[in-house]
């Protein structure tokens, strides 16, 4: 399971985030504790730890009997120094984040472009009209480009997409607004709306696999602007002493109860060990030492898999799976994002197996023999991409992973199917899929490799449709 973070530096987070980029600005008031409360299902403390420290870094103010109001302003001298502070203290997170770029960001974009309605084809023309005059500083064209890829990715009508794009967008845009402005050079301006009315036309015709380019190519771009723009700090009397923090994308940025990411992480791990109806999981004892906790965490951990039908207490034998279908409130909730977690998994396993394939191209035949260790086994699809995921170094990529594997692995178990008829087969399947990849990449065929194992991600996308 991840690093756990307080839930009150999520909801710290998850406000900030949005301050910084203008979703919240100066004047807006923030939802009231009580619907902070009913919204996470966190306590009152966390949400008043969160709102302390917001007031203490002058992000907000709070009076008696009046909902928070953002005092932030980005115009103030104050308010500027604030921003810059909280860059410096996110430069390496900055670089980690940029190196999961390529995997992620063209992903997202092909996701939403499968979709394109009239209406968005409509909104992205006008937006590649503007004149060039409107345009003053590279910030301008970076908010444009982000413009254009957010209403893209919407289009997808996955919430979870819609969340991981805003954050990229939210990070990214920190760098610009605190970094001094960079002036335009001549005919940039012009040949930035020339690629963005391509990238509309790619959109209108269709051509995923050019605009999967186009938006390669731009994070690429991106990454070299990031490294020019850090050079100069490296000696900032400013960057002495300010203790560098970690800066992750989280899906929704949700606030989550310790126990119920605990009874999310029992599912996964049950996965990878390829567990099925009648399996025991592990003993109280036994998780207390693994995640750190006490007795009664585990305990809810467990009924609340209890709860949803997902497992059963046996006296004397433990927790068993019972491979059935979860039933009650928030069931549906549950499957809706384990479906969204797969889709974002099968639109960046290509960008993703292309930018590790150079690096497994050796170790091949370990990767094989490891596969079939896991065959007739739950997984094996996603212990692929983790391989990858593992491949590249960004701290930032494998956390998105876990929570995208976590995610649709609890929906895989609430739906029922590692218990339903014939699953052996379905997995026999995916597992000659899996070693049919491996065996491209073993050849030197990455192009092949990652366009396989694109398309068996998305053929695993229809698993969960009716549910």
């Amino acid at each position: 399971m991840e690093k756990e973070i307080p839930l009150y530096r999520s909801i710290y987070n998850k406000i900030v985030n949005r301050i910084l980029i203008g979703s919240y600005p100066k004047g807006y008031q923030l939802a009231s504790a009580q619907k902070l409360h009913a919204r996470y299902g966190v306590g009152y403390t966390s949400i008043r730890r969160a709102m302390r420290l917001l007031e203490q870094e002058g992000f907000i103010r709070q009076e008696a009997r009046r909902r928070p109001t953002v005092v932030f302003d980005p115009e103030d001298e104050g308010c500027r120094r604030l921003r810059q502070r909280v860059f410096l203290s996110h430069l390496k997170a900055h670089a980690d984040c940029y190196r999961a770029l390529p995997c992620v960001l063209p992903g997202l974009v092909c996701l939403g472009a499968r979709r394109p309605a009239p209406r968005l084809l409509r909104e992205l023309k006008a937006m590649c009209a503007q004149p060039e005059e409107a345009f003053a500083t590279r910030y301008d064209l970076l908010c444009l480009v982000y413009a254009w890829q957010a209403l893209v990715v919407e289009q997808a009508g996955n919430a979870l997409a819609s969340d991981l794009f805003l954050q990229i967008h939210g990070f990214d845009e920190l760098r610009f607004t605190a970094l001094p402005p960079a002036a335009l050079m001549p005919g940039e301006v012009r040949a930035a709306l020339v690629a963005l009315r391509y990238w509309t036309a790619l959109v209108e015709r269709g051509d995923l696999e050019g605009l999967h380019t186009m938006v390669s190519v731009f994070c690429l771009e991106a990454m070299a602007c990031l490294e020019r723009a850090f050079c100069p700090l490296a000696g900032l009397p400013e960057l002495q002493g300010v203790q560098q923090v970690e800066f992750r994308w989280y899906l929704h940025q949700t606030p989550a109860p310790l126990y119920q990411k605990i009874a999310f992480d029992l599912m996964r791990t049950a996965c990878r060990q390829g567990l099925g109806a009648g399996d025991a999981l592990p003993a109280e004892a036994a998780l207390m030492e693994r995640y750190g906790v006490a007795a009664v965490t585990v305990r809810s951990a467990l009924a609340l898999l209890s709860g949803l039908g997902l497992a059963r207490t046996v006296n004397g034998v433990g927790t068993l799976l019972t491979g059935q279908r979860a039933r009650g409130e928030g069931v549906e909730r549950c499957l809706r994002q384990s479906r969204e977690s797969l889709q974002i998994l099968a639109a960046c396993s290509f960008a993703l197996a292309r930018e590790a394939a150079p690096r497994l191209a050796g170790r091949v035949p370990g990767l094989r023999k490891e596969l079939y260790e896991r065959r007739a086994r739950e997984g094996a699809l996603l212990w692929l991409l983790g391989r990858l995921v593992s491949a590249v170094p960004s701290l930032a990529l494998a956390v998105v992973f876990e929570q995208l594997e976590t995610q649709y692995i609890f929906g895989l178990y609430a739906s029922g199917l590692p218990g339903s008829p014939g699953r052996c087969g379905r997995l026999e399947e995916v597992f000659g899929e899996a070693d049919a990849c491996l065996a491209l990449l073993e050849k030197g065929d990455v192009e092949g490799f990652s366009a396989r194992l694109c398309g068996l991600c998305r053929a695993r996308c229809a698993e969960l449709a009716p549910f």
